[in-house]
């Protein structure tokens, strides 16, 4: 009788186990995924990114003149918005286009009311000849003013309003949407 007790008991145990197995979670348990305090500061962060396709200008395999390209940058603040502009501007996928900005350093970028800031350190062996930094004033202008927002640009090189950008064409401070 003992036995019949015990083996009614496994299969009552094994029965709530299998049971319980099937269930699934009702409205009423906690959702983890609505917690804001229970994601990570990096899930958090990535939350908070915004993609977007842009236009980026180079210049074709003759260096003579401007082509478009499209690229999608992602970030998280206008500032961001713009410090990925210019990396995008620094490289390209297609080996037709070429970019003339690749050697140039990015040093910071600001937005205060319309006016876009960049600082740029140029090495020495990324100087171009007048026609090329022409075509890369003309690159950057392009692919910036295609923010509404942007309605000038003050290139400013090593955080001086240098009267050249690598000595051959006039640099106007600030450069305005035409």
């Amino acid at each position: 009788m003992k036995k019949g007790i015990q083996l009614a008991l496994v299969v009552c145990a094994i029965s709530l186990v299998a049971a319980g197995c099937g269930t699934k979670p009702t409205s009423s348990g906690p959702v983890q995924a609505s917690n804001p305090a229970s994601t990570s500061p990096a899930e958090q962060q990535e939350e908070n990114k915004q993609t977007q396709e842009i236009k980026v200008y180079y210049v074709d395999d003759q260096l003579t003149q401007l082509e478009q390209g499209t690229k999608e940058i992602t970030f998280e603040d206008d500032s961001d918005k713009y410090s990925q502009t210019f990396a995008a501007l620094q490289s390209s996928d297609q080996t037709e286009h070429i970019s003339l900005w690749n050697k140039i350093d990015l040093l910071s970028s600001t937005f205060d009311q319309g006016v876009l800031t960049l600082d740029v350190h140029i090495p020495e062996d990324a100087a171009l000849g007048a026609s090329g930094e022409l075509l890369a004033l003309d690159s950057l202008k392009e692919t910036f003013f295609q923010f509404e927002e942007v309605t000038s640009i003050d290139l400013l090189v090593d955080g001086n309003a240098a009267e050249s950008l690598m000595g051959h064409a006039e640099l106007d401070h600030p450069m305005n949407r035409n």
